[in-house]
């Protein structure tokens, strides 16, 4: 018989050896676990600290970009393009890296600089975008010609106005004379002639002449692009060489072919004294320390300056923009003298436009950044 109120004795030490195990499996379970999580947060970190070099190579690449493109400013190309429209300044790539740059004009005034930069292999990307302000000196007088002294003007003489709502030209006048300067017509002049011109005090101010953008007239000389001796004859042409528009002298760039490498070349010329143009084409600031004399088909487009009158000689001559007539150095204290005059005969034009004066003066403006209102932009 056997007896069943007696219980084996290996049984207690089965359980707690199975207990054991059980608790060892749980506790190298937890291990486990521990360890997955520890490389995962790891790789995460790693991961994540290269994403943040990543995004730092970014946004100071696109902060290269912008910045670059405030020190290359082309104002001539700038000052041309049309409020609200947004031109493509920059496509480029660089390894697996991808750049683009573009440029808005908001206002008048203000432009809107954005740089994209884009890592192909992991496809992050940063933009990084600023306003800048161009200071467009506001002209203190608008019209075709603006003189200081007496004027005479022939019966093949024609001025007109641009009706250009984006160059706020439509309320400048023809001739603006200063108070006690003469004006003499043709008796030839025809009747379909509608000559405006105003009586102006500012035309006898010294400023209105010789200061240009807020630089006076010894720095602008200081600062030109071409210098001329006293008594030069030149007659500019636009010079290009595989492509590329070659500055010198005579190349004052081409107001005519939109297509020309030399379209943007606005260059500063001064000239030491008077000065004689042959004939060819310009744009630009031309600044003369004595009298100007057109004597070959002309075109330009800017602003000119005479401190000793101007006179044209020949036919085809087109300046578009303005013209300003100071008196001679040597006769400040004087409204007139006869070597200052302007006399205007054969067939010339004068046409005013305030975008092709903003346009010559463009090559020297600096844009600013709008600090206010600059902004960096994460996606």
């Amino acid at each position: 018989m056997i007896d069943w109120s007696q219980s084996p004795r290996h049984e207690a030490p089965i359980s707690r050896r199975g207990f054991a195990l059980v608790a060892v499996l749980y506790f190298l379970v937890l291990g486990a676990i521990a360890s997955i999580t520890v490389v995962f947060s790891m790789r995460a970190a790693t991961r994540r600290g290269g994403n943040l070099r990543t995004d730092a190579r970014l946004i100071a690449a696109a902060d290269s970009i912008v910045y670059g493109a405030l020190a290359n400013w082309n104002g001539p190309a700038r000052i041309r393009q049309p409020v609200g429209s947004t031109v493509r300044l920059r496509a480029t790539r660089a390894g697996q890296v991808l750049d683009t740059l573009w440029a808005t004009r908001l206002t008048a005034r203000i432009f809107s600089v954005v740089a994209a930069v884009r890592a192909e292999a992991g496809g992050g990307a940063r933009r990084v975008a600023l306003l800048v302000r161009v200071p467009v000196a506001q002209p203190r007088i608008r019209g075709a010609l603006v003189s200081a002294v007496d004027v005479s003007i022939g019966p093949d003489v024609r001025f007109t106005i641009a009706d250009s709502a984006s160059c706020r030209d439509t309320t400048a006048a023809a001739v603006t004379l200063a108070p006690g300067a003469a004006l003499s017509l043709d008796s030839g002049l025809p009747n379909d002639q509608r000559l405006e011109v105003r009586i102006d005090s500012a035309a006898a101010d010294s400023a209105a002449y010789l200061r240009i953008a807020n630089l006076a007239w010894d720095e602008l000389a200081r600062r030109a692009d071409v210098r001329l001796a006293p008594a030069a004859h030149v007659a500019p042409a636009s010079v290009m060489s595989g492509g590329q528009c070659v500055e010198g002298d005579g190349n004052w760039g081409d107001p005519i072919d939109s297509t020309s490498a030399c379209r943007e070349h606005a260059p500063l010329v001064y000239a030491a004294g008077d000065l004689t143009i042959d004939g060819g084409r310009g744009q630009g600031v031309l600044l003369v320390d004595g009298r100007l004399v057109i004597a070959g088909p002309f075109v330009f487009s800017g602003q000119i300056v005479a401190r000793g009158g101007i006179e044209t000689r020949a036919d085809e001559i087109t300046i578009s923009g303005s013209a300003f007539v100071w008196r001679a150095s040597s006769d400040s204290a004087h409204a007139s003298g006869s070597r200052s005059d302007v006399v205007l005969t054969h067939e010339t034009t004068f046409r005013y436009s305030r975008c092709d004066v903003e346009h010559g003066i463009a090559s020297w403006l600096e844009p600013r950044a709008v600090r206010a209102r600059a902004w960096t932009e994460l996606f």
